[in-house]
């Protein structure tokens, strides 16, 4: 790959001007979605009328990154022994994490679950053990990216969960089983380490 510099120049075709020269700059570039902006983008921006006609491979790396930290808000309804469960678990982890912890826990289970690296088998079944079975009166939000988006749709097509609130629910379920309830929690060093970025 050509690595580019600020100031470089060359031949471009713009859809305004034709066959023009570019200077690479550093843009902010908009989102085609106009979803967001990226800050302060090395771009080909046209010479004549001053517009972005193309993004060099080397940003697109930088583009693509900002485009999955767009969170979407989602927010479930929990019984409030739910919140109790994240919090035992992250203390079992690491005494010192807060419990804001608890949702990157949630997130972190949920891709290990979604990538098969954690084992989904029954974990549809937890919605009907007794310990599923209360008044959701607590509210738990999160924010999470297109990627995570996709991994709750898998887990609701692989195991039959009809929504998001299923899904969070049977993911917490499962944090009880492996990290609450046994002597020596499940995954336990890896949890740690993915801790450790939080201490």
């Amino acid at each position: 790959m050509k690595i580019v510099k600020e100031g470089d120049t060359r031949k471009v075709i713009c859809p305004d001007c034709g066959l023009t020269h570019a200077t690479y700059l550093l843009r902010d570039i908009r989102f085609s979605d106009n979803s967001g902006v990226v800050k302060d983008v090395l771009a080909a921006v046209c010479d004549e009328c001053g517009k972005v006609v193309s993004i060099p491979k080397q940003s697109t790396a930088k583009v693509k990154a900002e485009y999955n930290k767009i969170k979407t808000p989602i927010d479930v309804r929990l019984p409030a022994h739910y919140l109790d469960i994240l919090n035992l678990a992250t203390q079992k982890i690491d005494p010192t994490l807060s419990d804001s912890f608890n949702k990157s826990l949630v997130l972190y289970y949920l891709h290990a679950l979604s990538t098969g690296r954690y084992s989904q088998k029954n974990l549809n079944v937890l919605l009907t053990t007794e310990l599923a079975k209360a008044k959701s009166s607590k509210r738990f939000s999160v924010k999470v990216n297109e990627k995570s988006i996709n991994e709750i749709n898998l887990l609701m097509e692989s195991q039959g969960l009809k929504n998001n609130t299923e899904v969070f629910k049977s993911v917490i379920l499962r944090i009880n089983e492996d990290i609450v309830q046994p002597k020596k929690p499940k995954h336990l060093s890896e949890l740690q380490n993915f801790a450790a970025a939080f201490a």
